[in-house]
Protein backbone atom coordinates (compact mmCIF):
# COMPACT_ATOMS: atom_id res chain seq x y z
CA UNK A 1 0.00 0.00 0.00
CA UNK A 2 0.53 3.91 -0.26
CA UNK A 3 0.15 7.03 -2.98
CA UNK A 4 -1.57 6.15 -5.52
CA UNK A 5 1.95 8.17 -7.30
CA UNK A 6 3.78 5.20 -6.02
CA UNK A 7 1.80 2.21 -8.00
CA UNK A 8 4.79 2.27 -10.79
CA UNK A 9 7.36 2.15 -10.53
CA UNK A 10 8.36 2.05 -6.63
CA UNK A 11 5.42 -0.96 -5.87
CA UNK A 12 5.44 -2.91 -8.92
CA UNK A 13 8.91 -2.90 -9.13
CA UNK A 14 9.62 -3.82 -5.50
CA UNK A 15 6.25 -6.91 -6.00
CA UNK A 16 8.93 -8.47 -8.64
CA UNK A 17 11.86 -8.17 -6.30
CA UNK A 18 10.34 -10.15 -3.87
CA UNK A 19 8.51 -12.31 -6.23
CA UNK A 20 11.93 -13.50 -7.87
CA UNK A 21 13.56 -13.58 -3.83
CA UNK A 22 10.88 -15.93 -3.01
CA UNK A 23 9.96 -17.85 -5.98
CA UNK A 24 6.60 -16.99 -5.14
CA UNK A 25 4.13 -15.90 -8.17
CA UNK A 26 2.44 -13.53 -6.18
CA UNK A 27 3.46 -11.19 -3.94
CA UNK A 28 0.43 -10.17 -2.36
CA UNK A 29 -3.36 -10.19 -2.79
CA UNK A 30 -4.06 -7.17 -2.03
CA UNK A 31 -2.87 -3.43 -2.95
CA UNK A 32 -4.46 -0.62 -1.46
CA UNK A 33 -3.42 2.65 -2.71
CA UNK A 34 -4.75 6.00 -1.42
CA UNK A 35 -5.47 8.84 -3.72
CA UNK A 36 -3.39 12.40 -3.71
CA UNK A 37 -4.31 15.36 -1.31
CA UNK A 38 -4.22 18.68 -2.68
CA UNK A 39 -3.62 22.19 -1.45
CA UNK A 40 -3.94 25.21 -3.61
CA UNK A 41 -4.19 23.21 -6.56
CA UNK A 42 -0.62 21.14 -6.26
CA UNK A 43 -0.64 17.70 -4.25
CA UNK A 44 0.60 18.13 -0.73
CA UNK A 45 4.28 17.12 -0.32
CA UNK A 46 7.53 17.50 1.77
CA UNK A 47 9.47 18.90 -1.37
CA UNK A 48 6.65 21.29 -2.04
CA UNK A 49 6.55 22.58 1.04
CA UNK A 50 2.57 22.68 1.04
CA UNK A 51 1.76 20.14 4.08
CA UNK A 52 -0.99 20.64 6.00
CA UNK A 53 -0.24 19.25 9.23
CA UNK A 54 -2.90 17.35 11.60
CA UNK A 55 -0.68 18.29 14.44
CA UNK A 56 -1.10 22.31 13.16
CA UNK A 57 -5.02 22.18 13.27
CA UNK A 58 -4.64 20.29 16.75
CA UNK A 59 -2.87 23.03 18.00
CA UNK A 60 -5.37 25.78 16.51
CA UNK A 61 -7.94 23.86 18.24
CA UNK A 62 -9.57 21.81 15.42
CA UNK A 63 -12.13 19.15 16.50
CA UNK A 64 -9.87 15.62 15.59
CA UNK A 65 -13.29 14.58 14.61
CA UNK A 66 -13.90 17.33 11.85
CA UNK A 67 -10.11 16.33 10.65
CA UNK A 68 -11.29 13.14 10.24
CA UNK A 69 -14.97 13.67 8.52
CA UNK A 70 -13.14 15.98 6.01
CA UNK A 71 -10.76 13.16 5.11
CA UNK A 72 -13.74 10.61 4.73
CA UNK A 73 -15.57 12.53 2.61
CA UNK A 74 -13.86 11.64 -0.02
CA UNK A 75 -12.68 8.41 -1.40
CA UNK A 76 -9.45 6.95 0.13
CA UNK A 77 -8.28 6.07 -3.76
CA UNK A 78 -9.30 9.23 -5.65
CA UNK A 79 -6.90 12.35 -5.46
CA UNK A 80 -8.86 15.50 -3.49
CA UNK A 81 -8.44 18.48 -1.97
CA UNK A 82 -8.32 19.61 1.38
CA UNK A 83 -9.32 23.49 1.94
CA UNK A 84 -10.72 25.78 4.48
CA UNK A 85 -14.03 24.80 2.91
CA UNK A 86 -13.99 21.09 3.16
CA UNK A 87 -13.08 21.81 7.32
CA UNK A 88 -15.70 24.18 7.16
CA UNK A 89 -18.34 21.72 5.86
CA UNK A 90 -16.52 18.88 8.12
CA UNK A 91 -17.37 20.49 11.78
CA UNK A 92 -21.00 21.66 10.59
CA UNK A 93 -21.77 17.86 9.98
CA UNK A 94 -20.14 16.88 13.00
CA UNK A 95 -22.29 19.46 14.58
CA UNK A 96 -25.21 18.14 13.11
CA UNK A 97 -24.19 14.26 14.07
CA UNK A 98 -23.65 15.32 17.70
CA UNK A 99 -26.83 16.80 18.39
CA UNK A 100 -28.95 14.34 16.42
CA UNK A 101 -26.85 11.62 18.54
CA UNK A 102 -27.77 13.45 21.43
CA UNK A 103 -31.38 12.97 20.99
CA UNK A 104 -33.47 11.45 23.44
CA UNK A 105 -35.06 8.90 20.97
CA UNK A 106 -34.75 8.42 17.22
CA UNK A 107 -35.72 6.79 13.80
CA UNK A 108 -34.48 2.79 14.24
CA UNK A 109 -30.67 2.47 13.47
CA UNK A 110 -30.71 -1.22 12.25
CA UNK A 111 -30.58 -0.57 8.81
CA UNK A 112 -28.18 2.17 8.81
CA UNK A 113 -26.11 0.87 10.58
CA UNK A 114 -26.50 -2.26 8.42
CA UNK A 115 -25.49 0.02 5.17
CA UNK A 116 -22.66 1.85 7.03
CA UNK A 117 -21.17 -1.33 7.40
CA UNK A 118 -21.68 -2.36 3.63
CA UNK A 119 -20.43 0.44 2.33
CA UNK A 120 -17.51 0.13 4.25
CA UNK A 121 -16.78 -3.70 3.63
CA UNK A 122 -17.10 -2.11 -0.06
CA UNK A 123 -13.83 -1.00 -0.64
CA UNK A 124 -14.26 1.29 2.22
CA UNK A 125 -16.97 3.70 0.65
CA UNK A 126 -16.52 6.21 3.03
CA UNK A 127 -18.50 8.99 1.00
CA UNK A 128 -21.73 6.39 1.10
CA UNK A 129 -21.33 5.87 4.78
CA UNK A 130 -21.22 9.45 5.59
CA UNK A 131 -24.52 10.02 3.20
CA UNK A 132 -25.92 7.24 5.16
CA UNK A 133 -25.21 8.97 8.39
CA UNK A 134 -26.00 12.29 6.51
CA UNK A 135 -29.91 10.53 6.08
CA UNK A 136 -30.28 9.64 9.09
CA UNK A 137 -29.44 12.74 10.84
CA UNK A 138 -31.46 14.41 8.54
CA UNK A 139 -34.42 12.31 9.25
CA UNK A 140 -34.06 12.64 13.58
CA UNK A 141 -33.70 15.87 13.26
CA UNK A 142 -37.21 16.83 10.93
CA UNK A 143 -39.11 13.72 11.70
CA UNK A 144 -37.49 12.65 15.47
CA UNK A 145 -38.19 8.96 16.47
CA UNK A 146 -39.22 6.37 19.24
CA UNK A 147 -36.33 4.49 19.79
CA UNK A 148 -34.49 5.44 22.47
CA UNK A 149 -31.84 3.35 22.23
CA UNK A 150 -30.94 4.62 18.35
CA UNK A 151 -29.22 7.62 19.09
CA UNK A 152 -26.98 5.47 21.57
CA UNK A 153 -26.28 3.01 19.02
CA UNK A 154 -25.62 5.09 16.15
CA UNK A 155 -22.79 6.84 18.23
CA UNK A 156 -21.63 3.86 18.92
CA UNK A 157 -21.51 2.75 15.18
CA UNK A 158 -19.57 6.11 14.14
CA UNK A 159 -16.95 5.56 16.78
CA UNK A 160 -16.63 1.99 16.01
CA UNK A 161 -17.18 1.90 12.06
CA UNK A 162 -15.75 5.81 11.35
CA UNK A 163 -13.97 6.86 14.30
CA UNK A 164 -15.61 9.45 14.88
CA UNK A 165 -16.91 10.14 18.41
Amino acid sequence: GGGSDLIFPHHEFSAAHAECMTGQRRFARHYVHAGMIGWDGHKMSKSRGNLVLVSRLRADGVDPAAIRLGLLAGHYRADRSWSDEVLAEATTRLQRWRTATALPAGPDATDLIARMRRYLADDLDSPKALAAVDGWVADAAEFGGHDPLAPGLVATALDALLGIR
